[in-house]
This record gives C-alpha cells, structure tokens and sequence, in this order.
C-alpha cells in the first residue's frame, strides 16, 4: 500500500516538471504496464477471442435456399444479360461450385458477342456521321461544332464495355458470391436469415425505368435539337439504358447494405444486453468485416465501369453546359438550350444518385455500429467483453466500409463537390474564352461600320 502509495506521488512529481510531449509518454508506459499486469493475471489467454473459426463447408442447398439478396435482384442481373453488359450466370441448383460464374464461352456470353457485335454495326455508323460533320471544313460556328461532341462522348460507354465491364466479370461474380456467403454465415450466427421485402418491387421497377428514362431523354433531344435525326436515336437507347441500369443497380446495393446493416444492428444491440457475450461479440465482429470487404469488393468489381462513368458524365456536363450558356448570351434562350439542359440534369442525377448512395451505405454500416460500441458501458461488463468491443473498434478503424474505385477515387458525398468545382473552373475558361470570341467578331463588324459611316460624312 505504501509502496504503491509512493509510486503514485513520483508518479505526479513527474507529470508537474515533465514537458506535454514526456507527460504523454510516461501516460502511455503506465498504461501499457498496466495492460500486461493485467493480462498476467488472467487465468485464460484471450487469445482465442482474436483468431477466426475455420471455414466451414457450406450446404449447396441452403445457399440457394436463404440467397434473398438473389431472389429479389434477378430481374436486374437478367436485364444485364440480356444486354449483353455483364454476363455473369447462376449455377443450377444442387451443384456443388460457387453460385455465380463467370466465364468467356457461356451461353450467356455468346448472346453477349452477337447483341454486342448488332449495337456497335449501329453505333459506329452514327459515330462516323457525327465525326464527319465534327472534321468537315464549313462555317459554322463553334458553338454549333461541339454539339457533335456532346452526342459522341456519349457513345464513348458503348465502346468500353469489353474493356471496363466484361474485363471485370470474375471480379462481379466474386461479389455475388460474397452476397451468398454472408447470408449463410448470418444465418448460422444469428439464427435469423436476411430478407429485403422492399428489395423485389424497386428492382422491378428501376428495371423499367431505366428504359422509360432512356427513351425520353433521347425522344427529347430528337424534338429539341434540329440537327439529331430519328435515326441517330437507336444508337443512343441502349446506351443510356446501360448507363441507368449500372445507377439501378448501385442503388439497389446500397438499399441492400442500408437494410443488412440496420437488421445487424438490432442483433448487436440484442447481444450486448447479454451477460458475458464475448464469444459471440466475436462472431459478431468476424461478420461485420466480411460486410465491410464486401462494400469494397462491389467498388473493386465495378471500377472500370464507373470510372467511365463518372469521366463521361463529367466531361457530357462541362460541354453541354457550356454550349447551353454561350448560346444564352449570344441568341437568346430556344429550345436548343433546353435540350442541353436536360442532358446536364440528367447526367448531374446519375452522378447525385450514385455518391449520395455510397455516402448513406458507409455511413450505416461503419459509424452507426461505431456510436453503437462507444456507447457501451464497459465498466458494467466482464473483461472479456471489453477487450472484445475494443477489438471490433479497431476492425471498424482498420476496415473501413468505402466504396473505391479500385484506388482511383472514393465514391461518397465529397465527389460530388469536388465534380462541381472543377466544372466550375473549366466553365470560367471557357466562358471567358467565348467573351474573347465576342468582342472579336464585334471589333471586326465595328471597323467596316466606322468606314462607312465615315464614307458617308466625306461625300456630304
């Protein structure tokens, strides 16, 4: 007692001569002293709370039984195929291999050549019009000239799908096959199976709105824009159908981790109020780091394709809001503009939909179930449970559930932000560009105006 008594004294002489940086220090050393006196005196090693059970074999059956995220997003990944976008398969039931492949001589990826192979025999014909007008000497003006840039950036998607989505087929199955997975181990943990009873009817209906979307936003730019023939919208359908269908798509993932990480939630606050549930906090943790590898796994299957997305959506949006402005100023406001305008809210909407989502889903599956474990009582639990609650923090720390492009970008709120400030920049150059323009043709018309007014004050 004394001893202790005089270390305690020491103890605060030192924190009063010490400097901030040695106070820290010495804080920390106590406090790791402490922490390996306290594990001496522990009867059991809790290290058994840190290593994972084995994998076990799973039954085929029950898989396909208990795959509610499947079953409620089929119609989304049978329009994909029938697209021709991405075709992955399901494997029949009973048979014992993972339940998605992918695979280059599948059934499914024959039909993708043959679709493929018709879209682009009209996609190139419609391209090579349009670079024909864009190379074409004339006397058009500039503004005129990079309509034709605008309808071609959006053929770009069209042309990148062997590269930026069937590339990465074996990177999608593995994500579907993670669904799968998780929903299995759920089950065995929690007893519970996951189920999306919201899931099956947005599915269906994004489905077809993704088509309604993309005949409207053409069929408009065919009444709006003089120069967009009737013909030159069928090359365009199928390419903005893609693109709304991989929005559906982000969404309906997010929906789905939104709602797993709500019913998680619910199942850990359950555990908690339990006594002595470090075991099962254990599982619990080993669980919530497959959810979060699986976020990061839909960013790394789809990086290619979302990339080009978002790199055609931005530059679709600095050219057409450009093009819509200079005619502002130098015509007036027409139905051209109108035209521009819808493809600028429409490709801000898919950029809004797909960041805002990410943002939601991060949100729920990583600082809601840290609030969850920083607001437990520790000092009301054994210890075993709060070095296990210290461990699921730092999996949360170490694990965090983002959704990235493989390294080239985060996916959240912070993209759209930064998207419109760069917007924002290369529409002020080229603004003043225009400005530069104006004041050109104007000093050009103001020179033969001033000679022939002064022609005229000569002969009277």
């Amino acid at each position: 007692m004394i001893h202790s008594q005089m270390e305690d004294s020491h103890y605060q002489i030192r924190q009063q001569i010490f400097n901030p940086n040695q106070r820290q220090q010495l804080e920390d050393n106590r406090r790791m002293k402490e922490q390996m006196q306290q594990l001496e005196k522990d009867d059991v090693s809790p290290s058994h709370m840190y290593i994972r059970k084995l994998e076990f074999q799973a039954d085929v059956n029950l898989l396909d039984q208990h795959d509610s995220f499947y079953h409620t997003t089929k119609s989304l990944l049978v329009l994909f195929q029938i697209m021709g976008v991405m075709p992955i398969v399901r494997s029949p039931k009973g048979v014992n291999m993972p339940r998605t492949t992918f695979t280059w001589c599948s059934k499914a990826f024959v039909w993708a050549y043959f679709i493929y192979a018709c879209e682009t025999v009209l996609v190139v014909l419609v391209a090579k019009e349009r670079i024909k007008r864009f190379t074409s000497p004339s006397d058009k003006r500039f503004d005129e000239v990079i309509y034709n840039i605008i309808f071609m950036s959006l053929l770009v998607p069209h042309f990148v799908v062997p590269m930026a989505s069937w590339r990465n087929g074996s990177e999608v199955a593995k994500f579907k096959n993670m669904w799968t997975d998780f929903q299995y181990k759920y089950l065995m943990v929690t007893g519970k199976p996951i189920v999306f009873p919201k899931l099956y009817p947005i599915t269906w209906t994004l489905c077809v709105v993704s088509w309604i979307v993309s005949f409207v936003i053409i069929s408009s730019q065919f009444y709006l824009q003089p120069d967009f023939q009737l013909s030159h919208t069928f090359a365009y359908y199928h390419i903005l159908a893609m693109l709304n269908g991989f929005c559906s798509l982000w969404f309906v993932n997010c929906t789905a981790f939104g709602t797993t990480s709500r019913e998680f939630s619910k199942e850990l606050s359950n555990i908690l109020s339990m006594d002595q549930p470090a075991d099962k906090l254990t599982e619990f943790r080993h669980l919530w780091v497959d959810l979060s590898h699986m976020m990061q796994q839909l960013g790394k299957a789809y990086s290619n394709m979302y990339g080009i997305y978002c790199l055609v959506i931005f530059f679709t949006t600095i050219i057409a809001t450009y093009g819509a402005l200079s005619e502002i100023i130098e015509h007036g406001a027409t139905y051209k503009e109108v035209g521009l305008f819808v493809i600028v809210f429409y490709c801000m909407g898919l950029l809004f939909v797909i960041c805002n989502e990410a943002h939601h889903a991060s949100r729920r599956v990583g600082l809601n179930f840290q609030e969850r474990l920083l607001n437990v009582n520790l000092t009301a639990v054994d210890k075993a449970t709060q070095k296990e609650v210290e461990m699921f923090l730092v999996a949360i720390d170490k694990n965090p559930p983002t959704m990235n492009l493989d390294g080239y970008a985060n996916i959240n709120r912070g993209l759209i932000t930064s998207n419109i400030s760069f917007m924002a920049t290369y529409l002020v150059v080229l603004m003043q560009f225009k400005l530069t323009l104006l004041r050109q043709s104007a000093r050009k018309a103001l020179i033969p105006a001033l000679r022939a007014n002064f022609t005229l004050a000569k002969e009277n």
